[in-house]
């Protein structure tokens, strides 16, 4: 009798030969990547998010022709305004007989400006660009205080120009003739004048009178007296040529010539001529606390300084704000950089606080300080009255954004001061002395950006990428993680059920070898068993054949 084997049901497939991946496994090879990716670029926005908008805004920033940002520079769309503030005389004969001059400030008297490049031209593939600043500017009555036909009180400029100099130290039949003159001009020390003449200028027999009778290299270039005559609508700033920052974008807006000159020909030293920084109307991004900004204007006759004083907000946009140096007009005592404006033999007579502007003038004695001669030397404030200096009404700054290089708020006050001195023999000035009188203080510049397109793109550039960030990186951090994780318990839970099957398997594989190893115990005890019945039956079968036999 023969023992087939029968099948074992509980033996493992073999696995086919042709294996495909199956779905879950496409899916969790994905998330993982996916995860992965997740992470690393959480973590590329937090450490290089800044870099790359940075980048953005440096490419944009460069002047190049036709571009958005260069439409802007041309003609800015800002509402700047220029405020005058006069200090009217009100004690003429008293201080001719010695007293002390009182002065009242008037003003504001506001003029509403348009700033626009004109005559622009590029060179050096677009490297560089030359242009003229103009400016046109519009008596707005509502902001001021009174009306540009309102009269003052206010030296005569012109005729203290022309006792000024040498004359002090000319002959006294020089003196006499100058005195006759003046006496026959009808001169006198201090004139009644309107703001709107005293501004945009009045004809001046002086000055008609000195047209006449000096050289040509002496003339003056107008025939009129008043602190901005020939400057509306003009462009008086000179022909500026300026890198574009294409380049290097730190170099924006920096000047290189000024009416073809690479510096000034007036001051005694390089440093005092030089020509550096911008017109103001434009700073490179990246600004930082440290660095020294320089602003040139062709009426300063030198390149301010600017330094940082403080953080500031404007309408929600963060900005640093820059203003001179305390000791930018300081004595060469208290600044040697300034040894190189003094152009006097005897040494620097000029005040601490003041700056010497008559060789820029046209000879005349004009001296430029703060208003209120704020930061400058105390003992100014002793000679008149009605002065009062405030950090706060009379400091020169400008607010920028530092990313950008935007300005925000800008505020150039200045004040022009007459320098008076005593001549003898000269009738029509009897009862003068030498004494620095405060005529007039201007803020020329922008309160604020009211403009909200303007605003709304300042904000922006400003937060909007600082926002991103902020949500993008843990929000990037935080899905990846997940991701992983979540691959992480697929994996492990895959493993354990793996771990399981395995087991399951292996003990019905040793349930089955246990199973046969009995059927076969069996058939062998089965087969011993009948070879043994046989032989039992074949005895007997002889024992009975042999008791017959």
């Amino acid at each position: 009798m023969d023992f087939v084997k029968p099948p074992n049901d509980l033996d493992p497939p073999s696995a086919p030969k042709g294996r495909k991946c199956k779905p879950k496994v496409v899916l969790t090879g994905f998330l993982l990547c996916l995860g992965i990716f997740f992470i690393i670029g959480g973590i590329l926005v937090l450490f290089h998010f800044r870099d790359l908008v940075n980048g953005i805004i440096k490419t944009k920033i460069p002047l190049r022709e036709n571009s958005e940002v260069t439409q802007a520079w041309l003609s800015p769309p800002i509402k700047p305004q220029l405020k005058l503030y006069f200090f009217n005389m009100t004690n003429v004969e008293e201080f001719l007989l010695g007293s002390k001059p009182k002065l009242v400030e008037i003003g504001p008297y506001v003029y509403d400006e348009i700033w626009e490049k004109v005559d622009i031209r590029w060179y050096e593939h677009g490297e560089q660009v030359e242009y003229r600043q103009k400016k046109t500017y519009f008596f707005n009555p509502t902001a001021s205080i009174g009306t540009e036909g309102d009269m003052l009180t206010l030296p005569n400029v012109p005729m203290i120009t022309a006792m000024g100099g040498k004359m002090k130290f000319a002959g006294r039949l020089v003196r006499l003739a100058l005195g006759s003159m003046l006496d026959i001009l009808k001169q006198k020390p201090f004139v009644s004048v309107s703001v709107k003449d005293v501004v945009w200028g009045y004809d001046h027999p002086l000055i008609k009178l000195g047209n006449d009778i000096l050289p040509p290299e002496e003339k003056l270039p107008f025939d009129q007296f008043g602190f901005f005559v020939g400057k509306n609508a003009s462009a008086t700033s000179g022909l500026i040529r300026a890198l574009t920052g294409i380049h290097d974008v730190r170099n924006v807006g920096q000047i290189l010539t000024v009416d073809g000159k690479a510096s000034l020909d007036i001051w005694k030293g390089e440093q005092c001529n030089e020509i550096r920084g911008t017109d103001g109307s434009t700073f490179h991004p990246d600004i930082s606390k440290n660095d020294t900004l320089y602003l040139f204007n062709k009426d300063l006759c030198q390149s301010l300084p600017l330094i940082y004083q403080k953080e500031i907000q404007m309408n929600g946009i963060p900005g640093f704000r820059f203003v001179p140096p305390k000791d930018v007009f300081s004595t060469p005592s208290e600044n040697p950089q300034n040894q190189c404006f003094c152009l006097n033999e005897g040494g620097c007579l000029t005040p601490s606080g003041l700056f010497n502007m008559s060789a820029c003038q046209f000879g005349s004695p004009i001296m430029l300080s703060w208003p209120h001669f704020y930061q400058a030397d105390p003992r100014l404030l002793e000679t008149v009255e009605g002065l009062a200096p405030s950090e706060d009404l009379h400091q020169f700054f400008i607010d920028l954004q530092p990313k950008l290089g935007t300005g925000l708020r800008a505020s150039a006050k200045t004040q022009v001061n007459l320098v008076i001195s005593a001549v003898e023999d000269i009738k029509p000035a009897e009862g003068l002395r030498d004494i620095i009188l405060p005529m007039v203080w201007f803020s020329d510049g922008i309160d604020g950006i009211d403009d909200p397109d303007t605003v709304a793109l300042l904000e922006a550039a400003v937060h909007t990428p600082e926002t991103v960030r902020s949500i993008m990186y843990p929000l990037l951090l935080v899905l990846g993680s997940v991701l992983l994780i979540l691959v992480a318990l697929y994996l492990l839970k895959s493993r354990c059920n793996n771990n399981e099957q395995e087991f399951d398997v292996s003990v019905m594989q040793k349930s089955n070898n246990l199973n046969v190893g009995h059927r076969g115990e069996l058939d062998d005890f089965a087969l011993k068993a009948y070879k043994n019945g046989t032989r039992s039956l074949h005895s007997r079968n002889g024992q009975i054949d042999d008791g017959y036999i």
